[in-house]
């Protein structure tokens, strides 16, 4: 076994960027989302790399983040704000997906939950497992969706849809993904890592100056002020988070039970 928490591999042109913590269901701690930083920073300025894969290994992609690591900042001495840590990590990541200009695309398996369904919003295009199950999450432990799922799920699912499951925190499948329009494609599970590197090499085979400048292209038109509303969104977390709430949303998860959250 890699013990590695993020593997890389490359089949022609196409680099997959596998999240290997499956004992945690690939859930984000510091190590984890900094070396996703640091693997997308390559990718980014490695001409050979003409499409990247964004994947979990074992039953998942991404539960989100790693709440006992949560906890454990929030109650060290000194610890860094949410905000910050949004601007140190995810915020990160997600301008990287946004600014590489060759196709990141998100392979989903089993659960994409809370951030790591962000991470999965904001790539390019998105593959599903027909088991796949997404959900933001966030509302159940009295935060906000961040990692930019704020703005690209609306964008993606309409502004209806898109608060109605950000308050909720419904899970839905791969089969509703689809109909909404967040996920691109589904396929059997079984067939899922062959049917992505298909998919990948597709997108890799086009012009890399037509895919790097409609990229542009299309962030310009949709998401001019990305880095503008990172920050918003970072600062609207931690107002959240200054809260009772959010420590007692993390309280019942981790004990299983339905949370108790004070009128405001």
């Amino acid at each position: 076994m890699n013990d590695s928490v993020l593997l890389q591999t490359r089949n022609g042109k196409v680099l997959t960027i596998t999240l290997n913590r499956p004992d945690k269901l690939n859930a984000f701690n510091d190590e984890l989302v900094h070396a996703l930083i640091d693997a997308l920073e390559a990718a980014g300025t490695d001409a050979s790399v003409r499409a990247v894969v964004l994947r979990g290994s074992g039953r998942g992609f991404s539960s989100g983040q790693d709440l006992a690591t949560f906890v454990e900042r929030r109650a060290a001495p000194g610890s860094h704000s949410v905000a910050a840590h949004l601007r140190d990590t995810y915020n990160r990541a997600v301008t990287l997906i946004r600014t590489i200009e060759k196709p990141v695309i998100a392979s989903m398996n089993g659960i994409a939950a809370g951030v790591g369904f962000s991470m999965a919003l904001a790539c390019d295009l998105r593959i599903a497992a027909d088991d796949a199950v997404m959900t933001l999450g966030f509302s159940k432990i009295g935060l906000i969706p961040d990692g930019g799922a704020s703005l690209i799920l609306p964008l993606l699912a309409g502004f209806g849809r898109g608060l109605e499951l950000a308050w909720s925190s419904d899970r839905i499948d791969a089969a509703e993904a689809h109909r909404i329009g967040i996920v691109n494609t589904i396929v059997p599970a079984a067939e899922l890592e062959e049917r992505t590197q298909a998919y990948a090499e597709r997108f890799a085979s086009v012009s890399p100056v037509a895919v790097a400048v409609t990229k542009r292209a299309f962030n310009a038109s949709l998401m001019p002020n990305l880095a503008a509303w990172l920050e918003t969104e970072a600062n609207l977390q931690e107002e959240a988070a200054a809260g009772p709430d959010l420590m007692e949303g993390v309280a019942a998860f981790m004990e299983k039970r339905k949370p108790a959250f004070a009128a405001r």
